[in-house]
């Protein structure tokens, strides 16, 4: 990533976005290219070569994910410390053996580096992400085309990974970024999984066209009920909802998303009003620096994916009647100075002084 050149527009489209799946009610129906599906299919039913061409990309998508086949935790080739190969599995990946020691433990950190022994079929770092990519593509074609066999795949992902006996995850991330030798897990593992809102936009489009009986609708809510007892009760979760970086701005996002799917709005309104105010106060300067970020190696990255969490949750303070958007210290802190602070950098008209080294 060019550090200098990331686009300041792609942050004020994900605010945008956000907002628009917002007021669209229950069903947030947007690609990843940030369309309404909506607007999108009227536009296709007009000839619009522009949408009928993100059409055709969201089916190869689809198409490749049903070629895949359903994907589950069960099928990583480690087992993690619980002896459970139902609980989730991954590993730091800023974390690398030690080479003066004889065996490499334990690991130690290099930040910004990924170890890439931290990827792979033995953990399910990437099965978790081709998971969230093959929901969003298939409920998006199953849209779009109204042809069965997408709706249908995604159900059948949906129940192999949260609903059959023998393949369904944990509800938990125990294991998540563990650490040879140190750990076999973490609190900061629980960012793995900020992608959360791709599987609820999913279900939430299965469930409007129909494909959704009540046995795996009520088995689905029971997860998601569950995971997010564990993010609010486990040590691990109340650990990463103590950070004071994009680790728990990124918690409040993840929480407030299964808050808001379940239909406890105001559990989520007081993550926003309390929490989430806390945290401009706490991680934004006056002037729009983010100095827990700016600590990193890849700061410009990190400031931009922490704004980018703040700006969700002003999407979803939006839906639920809280203006953090405008929201503002006594002396002066606001997810808009952040905005601002960074923007020169983003469009490359000012050189980024910290460090940056991917």
């Amino acid at each position: 990533m060019n550090s200098s050149r990331i686009g300041f527009s792609s942050l004020s489209r994900c605010l945008l976005l956000s907002m628009a799946c917002q007021e669209l009610g229950a069903a947030p129906l947007i690609t990843a290219e940030g369309s309404s599906l909506a607007k999108l299919r009227a536009a296709i039913e007009t000839g619009d070569s522009k949408s009928i061409q993100e059409k055709d990309d969201i089916v190869k998508q689809a198409d490749r994910a049903i070629r895949r086949g359903p994907l589950t935790v069960v099928d990583k080739t480690q087992t993690p410390a619980s002896g459970d190969k139902r609980d989730y599995l991954s590993l730091g990946p800023y974390w690398w053996p030690d080479p003066s020691s004889e065996d490499g433990l334990p690991w130690i950190r290099k930040d910004g580096r990924i170890n890439p022994l931290t990827r792979g079929e033995h953990v399910d770092f990437n099965r978790k992400d081709q998971l969230f990519a093959s929901m969003r593509a298939l409920s998006q074609a199953a849209y779009l085309t109204g042809e069965p066999k997408y709706g249908v795949a995604g159900v059948q992902f949906l129940e192999r990974w949260f609903v059959d006996a023998e393949t369904r995850m944990n509800p938990n991330l125990n294991h998540a970024q563990g650490i040879p030798g140190r750990n076999h897990g973490r609190p900061a593992g629980v960012i793995e999984w900020c992608g959360i809102e791709q599987l609820l936009s999913a279900i939430r489009i299965l469930r409007e066209l129909g494909y959704l009986n009540e046995d795996t609708n009520q088995a689905l809510d029971k997860w998601f009920s569950d995971y997010a007892d564990w993010l609010q009760t486990s040590e691990i979760g109340r650990a990463e909802q103590r950070a004071k970086n994009n680790h728990g701005t990124w918690y409040d996002v993840q929480l407030v998303g299964i808050l808001l799917f379940l239909g406890r709005e105001d559990e989520a309104s007081q993550v926003i009003d309390v929490t989430s105010r806390k945290r401009i106060g706490s991680q934004i300067e006056p002037d729009g620096r983010q100095p827990h970020e700016l600590s990193r190696t890849k700061s410009l990255s990190y400031s931009k994916m922490n704004l980018k969490a703040f700006m969700r949750l002003c999407a979803y303070g939006k839906k639920l009647g809280i203006d953090l958007e405008n929201h503002e210290t006594a002396d002066g802190r606001s997810v808009r100075k952040a905005a601002e602070f960074l923007k020169p950098y983003t469009q490359g008209s000012k050189p980024w002084p910290y460090q940056q080294i991917k």
